[in-house]
């Protein structure tokens, strides 16, 4: 309740009917007179009616399922087709380029899909060289940039 002294009411707001007790008594004794002087309902069979008594059964009906297995083929055929319709990229012509790869899916390609031999292929002698890797040199302004970027937690989460 929104109030918070209601258990302070002196008035709780429900009302009897003037009267109301004084003549209940009266009611009840005459409701029973009523019952006792009424011994049946008023409704009755013929004599003899539940003697000859037919009730014909009718052959049963063939019953036909809804959920046969025609009809769930034919649900999950036609489920399948919209799902493949709105999958495919029908009305969207834009054409792809690199840009639209994502590098997480292209490394995951490399590594499951590709060989090492084929990898060694793709690189020249020149490219590998091990002066390449030894002599490379980071300014002391980017490799700070770098680590003021790294998130703490993702060295962490692996």
């Amino acid at each position: 309740m929104k109030n918070e002294n209601s258990h302070n009411v002196k008035n709780p707001g429900f009302k009897v009917p003037q009267g109301y007790f004084e003549a209940l008594e009266d009611s009840i004794l005459a409701e029973t007179k009523l019952k006792s002087l009424v011994s049946s309902s008023g409704f009755k069979t013929p004599e003899g009616y539940l003697e000859n008594f037919n009730v014909s059964i009718k052959k049963e009906t063939k019953v036909i399922s809804i959920f046969s297995k025609k009809n769930m083929f034919l649900v999950s055929s036609i489920a399948a087709a919209l799902v493949l319709f709105f999958s495919l990229n029908i009305f969207d012509n834009s054409p792809l380029s690199f840009n639209d790869l994502d590098i997480t899916t292209v490394d995951n390609y490399i590594i499951n899909e590709t060989e090492t031999g084929d990898l060694f292929s793709l690189f020249q002698d020149s490219e590998l060289s091990e002066t390449n890797f030894i002599d490379y040199t980071i300014s002391d302004e980017a490799l700070d940039g770098y680590l003021e970027n790294i998130d703490v937690n993702d060295l962490y989460s692996e």
